[in-house]
């Protein structure tokens, strides 16, 4: 009895994860895609505004690193 429970409800969540997944797939990008472009914009706006301290950081590893190696 308990068996047949468990198969019901194995059953049961496999066809609920089958529709959430088919709407995950037939759902519009537009939100997806704004997303993307907001976050982009935010990266680069980081960027410029602290390039000078990006700039010395990346040189400063590149200089460690190659101190590391020997070169």
């Amino acid at each position: 009895m308990m068996r047949m429970f468990f198969q019901i409800k194995k059953l049961q969540m496999r066809q609920a994860l089958n529709r959430k997944l088919e709407e995950l797939l037939c759902e519009e990008g537009d939100t997806n895609f704004v997303s993307i472009i907001l976050i982009m914009v935010i990266v680069i706006a980081i960027a410029v505004i602290f390039k000078d301290q990006l700039t010395a950081a990346v040189e400063n590893v590149f200089g460690q690193l190659t101190d590391f190696i020997g070169g």
